[in-house]
C-alpha cells in the first residue's frame, strides 16, 4: 500500500528520501560528486545506482568514483547485439521505487529525452524530479523536471587556500582530518577499504572535496600522505588503506 504523498515540491526537507539514478552510458563519471551533492540538498540520498553494461571498457571510469561515493553498479546487459537496455532497466527500477512509496524525490542523470515520460509520471505522484545532464539535453526532458541542472554550465567554486599556501602544504596542515576518518572507519578492525573511509569522511566533513588538495579522489590523497599506503585487495578494483608501521631508529 502506498504512503500518502503530501510532499510539496518547493519544500526540500532533510527527512526526505532521495533516489539518484544514473544512465552510465549517457553521463560523465567525473560529475558524480556534483550529482551527489546536488541530490543531497533535497534530503537523504538512500538510493544510489548507476546503470550500464559493465563489460564495456568505455564504462570502466565509473568504477572508482562509484566506490568512493557508495553507488551500486546495476548491470544492464543487452539481449540483442547493438541494442542498449540501460534506459529500460533504469525506468523499470524507477517505477518499482515509485510504487514502493519509500522515495520522496528522484534525481535522474542523463541527457536523453527518453526519460521525459518517466519524469512526468513521477511528478504526477507529487514527487520532486531533479534532472542533471549536458546543455544538449532536449527540452522535453528538461521541462519534465522540477529543476534541471546543466553539468557543463556549473561554475566550480573551489575553496581557496590562504595566500602562499599550496595544496601540498594544506594537506600536511590538515592531515589529522584523514587520521580521524581512518580511525572512525577501521574501528578496531584489521583492515579498512577506501570506500569505508569515504563514508566516514562524509560523517566528519559532509562537504569534503578532494580537489581542495589538488586530487581527484580520496585514494589519491591517501597515496600522498606520508603515513599511509593504498593497496589492492584480492577483489578487482577494491583498495585497502593501510597505516605504515613506525620504524624504530634505535
Amino acid at each position: 500500500m502506498k504512503k500518502d504523498k503530501n510532499t510539496k515540491e518547493n519544500s526540500a526537507l532533510p527527512s526526505q528520501r532521495v533516489a539518484v539514478l544514473i544512465d552510465g552510458d549517457n553521463a560523465s563519471s567525473a560529475k558524480l560528486q556534483d550529482v551527489t551533492e546536488l541530490a543531497g540538498r533535497y534530503g537523504e540520498v538512500i538510493i544510489r545506482r548507476i546503470y550500464g553494461d559493465w563489460s564495456k571498457t568505455s564504462l570502466s571510469s565509473w568504477k572508482e568514483p562509484a566506490r568512493e561515493f557508495s553507488y551500486r553498479l546495476v548491470e544492464a546487459l543487452p539481449y540483442v547485439k547493438g541494442k542498449n537496455t540501460t534506459d529500460i532497466t533504469l525506468v523499470i527500477e524507477a517505477m518499482d521505487l515509485l510504487n514502493s512509496g519509500d522515495i520522496d524525490a528522484f534525481c535522474i542523470v542523463s541527457s536523453d529525452s527518453d526519460y521525459a515520460p518517466l519524469a512526468i509520471r513521477i511528478r504526477e505522484e507529487g514527487l520532486i524530479v531533479i534532472g542533471y545532464g549536458e546543455s544538449k539535453t532536449p527540452a522535453a526532458f528538461v521541462n519534465s523536471c522540477k529543476r534541471f541542472v546543466f553539468s557543463d554550465q556549473i561554475v566550480q567554486t573551489n575553496i581557496k587556500p590562504e595566500k602562499g599556501e599550496t595544496p601540498d602544504t594544506l594537506l600536511k596542515k590538515e592531515a589529522d582530518l584523514f587520521d580521524k576518518a581512518y580511525e572512525l572507519a577501521i574501528d578496531g578492525k584489521e583492515e579498512v577499504t577506501l570506500s569505508q573511509i569515504g563514508m566516514a569522511m562524509k560523517k566528519i566533513k559532509p562537504k569534503f572535496k578532494p580537489r581542495r588538495y589538488a586530487c581527484k579522489t580520496l585514494g589519491a590523497i591517501y597515496e600522498k600522505l606520508d603515513g599511509y599506503d593504498v593497496v589492492q585487495t584480492g577483489v578487482k578494483g577494491i583498495y585497502n588503506v593501510v597505516r605504515k608501521k613506525v620504524v624504530d631508529s634505535q
